[in-house]
């Protein structure tokens, strides 16, 4: 029915990212759940604890839970029963993070074994480096302009260069041409080291050659020191792990003054930096006009120095970083805002030393406001006879949102019997290879079938069963279409080596099915025994979500990146309607109880309604979080899951959390207030965002994703 997305990555790049943006843990508030009247979530009640022991191996490690001060371990800890956000740490192993480690009665320990980073000797014969790792400088310039684009060293530096390296000799090679050659030494481990001392005495780029080859390149530049009253960012965000950042305010200008020098600190004086025209003056101080600005999309940012425009990285380790900010009165009126989300006034509510606004109001999403958000997965569905029963692709709940269980494993693709409501279908890319099945409601999974699947080029999109017949179930795959004809038992393939994004099945006539494909829709009248194009990919955009009109199943939606279309004649003809950027196989939805009303998930920018079948759409009052999955329940009651937090709009049309007490951790105070989800804003204070409430106003920052 619905996916998870399961997204690798460059390597390098992540290397490279998380020397910029590591993040730390903010203050733990708590959180709190009130009203329950108008809240699906549960009262407030005294929670039950437990003491649990905690340790490590090695031992030694610092631990973070839900926020709190750290604990090293070992220790002992009195947990309250429920679901913590748990992180370890420890110099030379990588960290571990549990965002879902639920404490029962009978929980009496915590060990968790950490993993070893690779020595220096590993990561040489790995490659990713090169062949040369060196114990501290010089970095390089590399991969994006989230790089390190500087060496770490500057203008006058006397340093030790020493390392290891594949290769027997190599030579440092200056601006001028002048070079140092390093001879290296065979170790026991089969690689090399070398080490000499060397005097950087020129301003430029140097080479490190080896054969006549170039094997990596640096520059050496003057020390750049930022002089007050330049904004820096770690003074806004203290927290936040970029450091040496002018701080900008997005869409406006700032001065920045710089003490340029050598690395001794001695001034450079009327010097030029050979950078967008700046040079220093008789006291070795440059000075310049720095500005922000959004651009095309909502992430997407032009830097301009002195009105040029510049790299996010303009000289040695000197940053520009944009931040977002939006300003209220203390009543709520909007006085100035950059942030695209956040063009209106707000309700503030006061309570004691809280302010209390309602979420979406003031422009931060659930997982920068609460860092243990995100543990409920990013899919939700009903079952179609019972609405009570409704499942994350991490959590069940069986009476409506009341209450959640954790499922027996975490899954990437899920789909539920459409008879028998205990009975769970799942794929997993922990274990890739097999199709699983529970017959308890999602607490315990076991392996049924084979499906055969290569993560390194393969991914399964979807599983769906057939509504008229539960024996056969359809995986939509990144390679083929599968079908099973004894309930997932076996596999055969019936489109091959073709991309298959999404499949949709005809509710009456379920001979009747719909695939997305890289050729475009294809449609079968014969349960995947022969397929006709019935609409060609748009601008290469492949359909990511197919939905039947429960009703009138001769009415069909589509959506992809730019374009929302309708059939209104299985298939026959199409008609461009609207130009959402549809992301995933959960964005559309159709009331099965009064089919006129269609709903549409606009990737990071909201949700839209239709009363009039699609024809005419409005954006509706809903969170600015990144909405994942939307669903309607038999009942008509309309489901989303958001950051990894589910919720369910009342009767009011506004959309509150279930069981917020349980998937809301590691921020604020938060409580329903006249049928509204309201955040406690003088509580927010992450790594990257920030509030500050005093006086006559409240200042809402956030720090701008500057990566490319």
């Amino acid at each position: 029915m619905v996916t998870k997305k399961f997204k690798g990555g460059n390597f390098m790049k992540k290397i490279i990212i998380i020397v910029f943006l590591f993040v730390l843990l903010a203050s733990f508030t708590g959180c709190g759940v009130k009203d329950t009247n108008t809240s699906p979530s549960n009262p407030v009640q005294v929670k039950q604890t437990k003491i649990v022991k905690i340790d490590s191996n090695p031992q030694g490690a610092t631990v973070f839970i839900d926020n709190n001060n750290p604990i090293t371990t070992p220790a002992e800890v009195e947990f309250s029963i429920g679901i913590h956000f748990i992180t370890f740490r420890k110099e030379g192993y990588e960290g571990f993070v549990q965002k879902d480690f639920e404490v029962k009665e009978d929980t009496t320990s915590i060990n968790v074994t950490l993993k070893k980073l690779p020595t220096t000797e590993e990561i040489l014969k790995f490659g990713v480096l090169g062949p040369v790792a060196f114990d501290t400088v010089p970095h390089f310039a590399c991969c994006s302009a989230a790089a390190i684009a500087y060496s770490n060293i500057f203008y006058g530096d006397t340093l030790t260069i020493s390392g290891l390296t594949t290769l027997e000799s190599f030579d440092f090679v200056f601006p001028s041409g002048k070079k140092v050659h390093f001879d290296t030494e065979r170790t026991l481990s089969g690689v090399r080291k070398f080490s000499k001392v060397v005097t950087f005495d020129e301003v430029g780029g140097y080479e490190i050659i080896s054969n006549g080859e170039r094997k990596y390149f640096f520059e050496v530049c003057y020390k750049a020191t930022v002089l007050p009253p330049t904004p820096k960012l770690e003074d806004l965000f203290p927290s936040c792990g970029i450091k040496n950042a002018i701080a900008v305010p997005i869409g406006k200008e700032v001065e920045a003054r710089l003490l340029i020098t050598d690395a001794k600190g001695n001034p450079i004086k009327n010097t030029s930096l050979g950078v967008y025209d700046l040079k220093t003056d008789n006291a070795g101080i440059v000075s310049f006009k720095a500005r922000v600005v959004r651009t095309e999309c909502e992430h997407c940012y032009a830097i301009y120095v002195n009105g040029k425009q510049a790299d996010l990285t303009i000289y040695a380790d000197l940053l520009i970083w944009g931040y977002d900010y939006a300003k209220f009165s203390k009543f709520g009126k909007l006085i100035e805002s950059s942030m695209p989300q956040v063009k209106l006034d707000a309700k503030v509510v006061l309570d004691g030393g809280s302010v209390y606004m309602p979420y979406g109001s003031f422009g931060l999403k659930l997982n920068e406001i609460f860092l243990g958000s995100g543990i409920g997965g990013d899919v939700i569905i009903s079952h179609p006879k019972n609405p009570s029963i409704i499942y994350t692709n991490s959590f069940v709940s069986k009476d409506g949102g009341e209450h959640f269980e954790k499922l027996g494993m975490s899954l990437n693709t899920i789909a539920l019997h459409p008879d028998m409501q205990e009975i769970v279908f799942g794929w997993s890319v922990n274990s890739p290879n097999d199709f699983l099945q529970s017959t308890d409601y999602g607490l315990h999974f076991e392996k049924i079938g084979n499906v055969r699947i290569n993560l390194a080029n393969n991914f399964v999109e979807q599983i769906v069963v057939d509504p008229k017949n539960p024996e056969r179930i359809y995986l939509a795959t990144s390679k083929w279409l599968y079908r099973s004809e004894d309930g997932g038992k076996t596999f055969n393939p019936i489109i091959q080596n073709e991309l298959v994004k999404f499949i949709a099945i005809n509710p009456r006539d379920s001979n009747i099915i719909f695939v997305s494909s890289e050729r475009g829709i294809l449609k079968s009248e014969d349960s995947g025994k022969t397929w006709n194009i019935v609409k060609n990919n748009t601008n290469g955009n492949m359909v990511n979500c197919i939905v039947f009109d429960p009703k009138n199943v001769n009415t069909v939606y589509t959506g992809s990146y730019y374009e929302f279309s309708v059939s209104k004649d299985s298939g026959k003809t199409w008609e461009k309607i609207g130009e959402f950027l549809i992301d995933n196989n959960g964005s559309i939805a159709v009331n099965p109880l009064k089919h006129n009303i269609v709903y549409v998930v606009s990737f990071r920018d909201g949700i839209y309604k239709s009363e009039d079948y699609g024809k005419h759409f409005a954006k509706i009052d809903s969170p600015v979080g990144d909405v994942s999955s939307i669903a309607f329940d038999s009942k008509g009651e309309l489901l989303f899951i958001d950051n990894g937090v589910p919720f369910k709009m009342n009767e009011k049309g506004n959309f509150l959390p279930l069981r917020g007490d349980m998937f809301l951790v590691g921020g604020p105070e938060w409580k329903i207030i006249d049928g509204k989800f309201f955040i406690d804003v003088s509580g927010v204070n992450t790594s990257g965002v920030k509030a500050v409430v005093g006086g006559n106003y409240m200042d809402i920052y956030k720090v701008c994703d500057m990566l490319p």
